[in-house]
């Protein structure tokens, strides 16, 4: 059996796993009475399908490394985080918002390639504009992810944002998890080309981006 056929059966198999819980989440949300709770179970649905559609929305072939650790990264932070309770805990929110760097760097990394529809970076300029982009971008994600939780706060009265409780501290530090995570996978990238990420972003190219002759 191929890699890729056990990462996708690895991967439906935390598809069950994030669909039970998240039912068992709509049933406790339901029965305590939150609304708000229930709301977000519905939008725990749309993390679970959103990268798949996207690859699909823009027909590229699935790469089941990213549709893992999307999977994975949404069931903590969007079943157990924002519907079972999980921001409750301390540096649970910091947390996921550093892995999150790790995880739009390679994110930021797919797109460098395929923007430039080229994955080799040979000269000292290619390499200094390659890791501002990538920062670049892992910065721009964290803040509009920022954009989007004080969006549920003024739209729904969802305090995502801690709004009430920690004013701009709570945005700025979750910026500076993801943006420092960036940085030090940047690092780690300059000292070696070959690491998972690196690999995951190497494989989009090849099934994605690169020409076949």
């Amino acid at each position: 059996m191929s890699n890729d056929n056990i990462l996708k059966r690895i991967w439906y198999v935390f598809n069950g796993i994030y669909v039970v819980t998240l039912v068992y989440s709509v049933f406790v949300n339901y029965t305590q009475g939150d609304m708000n709770g229930v709301f977000m179970c519905a939008v725990a649905v749309l993390t679970l399908v959103m990268v798949p559609l996207i690859f699909k929305i823009f027909h590229f072939k699935p790469i089941y490394e990213i549709y893992l650790i999307a999977t994975v990264f949404a069931y903590i932070a969007s079943v157990w985080g924002s519907t079972l309770g999980g921001y409750g805990l301390p540096g649970f929110d910091k947390f996921l918002h550093f892995s999150s760097g790790f995880l739009m760097l390679t994110v930021a990394i797919m797109l460098y390639y395929l923007l430039s529809s080229n994955n080799e970076i040979k000269t000292k300029q290619e390499k200094r504009v390659f890791y501002v982009f990538i920062n670049a971008v892992n910065m721009a994600i964290a803040v509009c992810w920022e954009f989007f939780e004080y969006a549920m706060l003024i739209f729904f009265n969802n305090d995502a944002i801690n709004h009430y409780t920690q004013g701009v501290h709570d945005s700025m530090t979750d910026m500076l998890c993801a943006t420092i995570a960036g940085l030090l996978l940047t690092i780690w990238i300059m000292k070696s080309r070959s690491n998972f990420f690196m690999n995951t972003a190497q494989k989009f190219y090849e099934l994605n981006v690169k020409k076949k002759p």
